[in-house]
């Protein structure tokens, strides 16, 4: 007596089988859209735009503060006024010195944000005769380095 095996798999095995496939995907797509967030036109045009620019590539610590070093003398306005730019971390400067007003302190700001790959500027830049200056009724305070 010979058995003979059926290897095949018959039409309810199919159904049973894309039943439990489209259920899961459904399932999936739900907890998915829960994790992620609702998808809607806005959403999704700004994923759109961010694949369609270019990430700039960040620059070096040291890179940083000389990119916007050169920034700053390549403007006339600021060329003359010795602002320094420090690095403190990849992308992001911290302007020192003095400049003659509050207009300039903010084009020097400007200036090293413009730079392509600095995402932060700490300002640290002191105006003539606002900053140098006590309030009054406050006395200064006497300089006691040895």
């Amino acid at each position: 007596m010979r058995v003979r095996h059926n290897d095949g798999v018959s039409g309810g095995e199919v159904l049973l089988w894309t039943v439990l496939g489209i259920g899961t995907g459904i399932v999936a797509g739900f907890a998915l859209g829960e994790w992620v967030g609702g998808v809607n036109r806005v959403r999704v045009g700004r994923v759109a735009a961010q694949l369609r620019t270019p990430t700039p590539t960040k620059l070096t610590t040291a890179a940083s503060a000389r990119a916007v070093a050169v920034a700053l003398k390549a403007d006339s306005r600021l060329a003359g006024l010795g602002i320094e730019a420090r690095p403190v971390a990849r992308g992001v400067v911290e302007l020192r010195g003095w400049v003659p007003s509050r207009p300039a302190r903010t084009l020097a700001c400007r200036a090293a944000l413009a730079v392509p790959g600095i995402e932060s500027v700490i300002n640290s830049i002191l105006v003539h005769g606002e900053d140098d200056q006590s309030p009054p009724g406050r006395s200064q305070a006497a300089d006691q380095s040895a």
